[in-house]
């Protein structure tokens, strides 16, 4: 079945291309034989009226019987152009025509309103056109009207018509030889990155696209072969992050089983069993942070496709608290400059990003951590500054999956960074010379303004 998709395609657009050949004979031939038929009729009254113009000269007229030369010249340049001379009592003086278009010749002069009328008529299945022109001769009025037979004009057209069917008919047929070709070379890079896809949603990560092309195919391809990298990338972390997680899960049980096998038997690993149950206190509580963020994540990915409910935020009163309660943890000196006021988000979540970021501030500190608030119509900034060692800034340090200084996988950045998209915020972690800082800048916010960010 795969295999019939790209045929399928591709005869879609071999269809397609003959549906507009086809479109485009028939407009051309319904165009150029009415314009074929109109052209003719013109032709065929323009030469009704030079022979009438010669009929119409009273001079002209009046050696008319006297000069058959002149006239047999006439009929010889007008081809098949007939007259007929009449008078308002119907006696024909000149010309003989069939008696059905005798009458209505004479019928139309007699209610014609102009001097020279055209017309046109059927007599027994033939066209016939003519001009009546209503003259003066000798103080008596006088009928003249010129005619022609439409086989002529029928022939014409007829063979003109088929001739350019044909023509167009041969011009269809050879265009739809490149019509396949192309339809063929468009469709053969499409099958080329269809088994490419196939095999990567396999997990063959080593599977290129040899697509060699600048214009739009060859753009997805290139599409394509950035989107085989990055998955590349993320499945060879994510596989890391799981043993790394693993280990960090493994660990503080091993220690905690350990320690409590060891009181069972009566003995004390750190001498007292104070100490003992401090250490596994200790690597619960690793093993508990943990835990909850892998649950976080999972929170917050569930948020993604949810309006999350706007609450006012007092963000001096929120970091005096967090600094109250980050002091106890170490002997550092604190300080906090500006005001941030107020802003609309939501309550719990930015008190996790503010915690996992002061968090790792505090972890890699030497002696100071100072936060740095500014406000405006626009928006707020946060600025978490601590002076440790410098960051690796080609590192993103806010991927799901990026390890951290010593090689150690963590989450936290990760969640800070989820956090700040779903309030449309930004979050950037950059090296200042004597530390490192984290700036945070939320805009602000409508109390109506919904937040459901896919990002």
């Amino acid at each position: 079945m795969d295999a019939l998709k790209p045929k399928r395609l591709m005869w879609k657009i071999w269809v397609l291309i003959l549906l507009i050949i086809v479109t485009l004979a028939l407009m051309i031939l319904i165009t150029v034989r009415s314009s074929i038929t109109q052209f003719i009729d013109e032709q065929v009254y323009e030469t009704l009226r030079d022979v009438d113009y010669y009929l119409g000269n009273t001079n002209e007229l009046e050696n008319y019987p006297q000069n058959p030369i002149e006239y047999d010249r006439r009929q010889q340049e007008s081809r098949s152009v007939n007259q007929l001379i009449f008078l308002p009592n119907g006696r024909i003086i000149y010309g003989s025509a069939p008696l059905e278009l005798t009458n209505r010749m004479y019928q139309e002069a007699l209610n014609q309103s102009g001097q020279v009328e055209r017309y046109q008529t059927t007599i027994d299945g033939e066209d016939v056109y003519y001009i009546i022109r209503q003259n003066e001769y000798d103080g008596t009025i006088v009928y003249q009207a010129s005619y022609a037979w439409d086989a002529y004009r029928r022939e014409l057209v007829s063979t003109l018509y088929w001739r350019i069917s044909i023509l167009i008919g041969i011009i269809s047929l050879l265009s739809l030889i490149p019509a396949l070709l192309m339809s063929r070379q468009l469709t053969k890079p499409i099958v080329e990155m269809e088994r490419a896809v196939e095999k990567i949603s396999n997990r063959q990560w080593e599977t290129a696209l040899p697509l060699d092309r600048q214009d739009e195919l060859g753009q997805l391809a290139h599409s394509i072969d950035a989107m085989r990298k990055e998955l590349k990338e993320q499945d060879l972390a994510q596989q890391a992050l799981l043993q790394n997680i693993s280990h960090d899960l493994k660990t503080p049980i091993m220690v905690i089983r350990g320690y409590a096998q060891s009181i069972g038997d009566g003995i004390y690993p750190t001498g007292d069993l104070k100490g003992s149950a401090e250490v596994i206190d200790e690597e619960a509580s690793r093993l508990e942070k943990k835990v909850v963020d892998l649950l976080y994540v999972t929170k917050l990915e569930y948020f993604k496709g949810q309006e999350m409910k706007l609450e006012p935020i007092n963000l001096d009163k929120l970091m005096e608290l967090l600094v109250a309660r980050f002091k106890l943890r170490g002997q550092l000196d604190w300080e906090i400059n500006g005001e941030g006021g107020e802003m609309l988000g939501d309550g719990e979540q930015i008190r996790v990003a503010f915690e996992n970021v002061l968090d790792n501030a505090l972890r890699y500190a030497e002696s100071c951590i100072r936060i740095d608030l500014h406000q405006d119509d626009a928006g707020v900034e946060i600025t978490i500054f601590n002076d440790g060692p410098p960051v690796d800034e080609s590192l993103d340090l806010f991927h799901q999956f990026s390890r951290g200084k010593q090689g150690k996988f963590g989450l936290g950045l990760f969640i800070v960074q989820r956090i700040v998209t779903l309030h449309t915020g930004e979050v950037s972690l950059r090296n200042t010379g004597d530390g490192t800082a984290v700036r945070f800048y939320f805009p602000r916010l409508k109390s109506n303004q919904p937040l459901n960010s896919n990002a």
